[in-house]
């Protein structure tokens, strides 16, 4: 894997994007989505389909940690028991997330997601595939499978599109596919569809 850096223009966008979510006070607004309760579900549950049992989820940039809130509470209606972790680079809005989350505060990382060596290894690891410039996505999945995702376990990636600016949401399963990835399973959300999921398994160790 190469050491490039993120491209500093990019960078730039991300922190300005985190000042703007520190700005909020709606928990919703506050994760960069602007269109409701009811929507903000519609279109981000979908990607537990990608989750097959109990385990531990990682989601990669949590932000103010609310959609992990959600992913546990939703989880447990579908009798799932998923486990809290979380890394972003902006170190307020982990803060934030450990004021939501203090059960599982020490489960929650400052970090960078393209150069972070995360401490311990996930069943499941959510990315969005827009954490990272469009041509570094393919080594950033090749590292999350390497680094964050235990073996046996599996990466889910999101893709959302936009109603208000009738966008599509981005063909992640045909991007992972065109990349050499096996997609295991996806799915979608939202009415008209302004989402998508898909998801990879790492696979088991090979017998001694």
């Amino acid at each position: 894997m190469s050491d490039r850096s993120l491209p500093n223009e990019f960078v730039v966008t991300l922190e300005t994007l985190a000042r703007s979510y520190l700005r909020e006070t709606d928990p919703i607004r506050a994760s960069g989505f602007g269109g409701g309760a009811e929507r903000w579900r519609a279109e981000r549950e979908p990607l537990l389909d990608g989750v097959s049992g109990d385990g531990n989820i990682l989601d990669v940039g949590c932000a103010n940690g609310y959609l992990l809130e959600c992913l546990v509470q939703w989880g447990r209606e579908r009798n799932l028991k998923v486990t809290p972790h979380g890394v972003d680079r902006s170190a307020a809005l982990v803060g934030l997330a450990r004021e939501r989350l203090p059960r599982f505060a020490a489960n929650l990382h400052v970090g960078n997601s393209w150069t972070w060596c995360p401490p311990r290894q996930y069943e499941y690891v959510y990315a969005l595939y827009d954490c990272v410039p469009l041509d570094y996505l393919a080594e950033y999945v090749d590292r999350l499978l390497d680094r964050a995702v235990r073996v046996g376990g599996r990466l889910i990636v999101g893709a959302y599109g936009s109603r208000s600016r009738g966008l599509e949401p981005y063909d992640i399963a045909g991007f992972l596919e065109s990349h050499g990835h096996a997609v295991s399973g996806r799915s979608s959300g939202g009415s008209p569809v302004v989402a998508h999921f898909a998801w990879v398994d790492k696979p088991p160790a090979p017998p001694n």
